[in-house]
């Protein structure tokens, strides 16, 4: 027996996506090829080759106090990426 799924992404600038699903919501920062997801419960880091299917996902905290660290930190790391190109 089958079941349906529900995601929706809403853009909200270059780097940043807001991910809604059944489930809860997310946050995700990052560009293709490296992407950190924060979600209430865990933070997900997943790297991957654009264009090529075949990405490495792995869970970086399981606590909330730490997501917005990691976040923040990913957050970060993106802008300064973005600052120098």
């Amino acid at each position: 027996m089958g079941f349906f799924r529900f995601r929706k992404t809403i853009p909200l600038g270059k780097f940043f996506r807001l991910n809604v699903s059944k489930t809860g919501a997310s946050l995700s920062a990052g560009r293709p090829g490296a992407t950190i997801n924060v979600r209430k419960d865990r933070v997900d880091g997943t790297v991957g080759i654009p264009g090529s299917g075949l990405s490495y996902k792995e869970r970086l905290s399981n606590r909330g106090c730490a997501s917005v660290f990691v976040f923040a930190l990913g957050a970060s790391l993106a802008a300064a990426v973005a600052w120098a190109r």
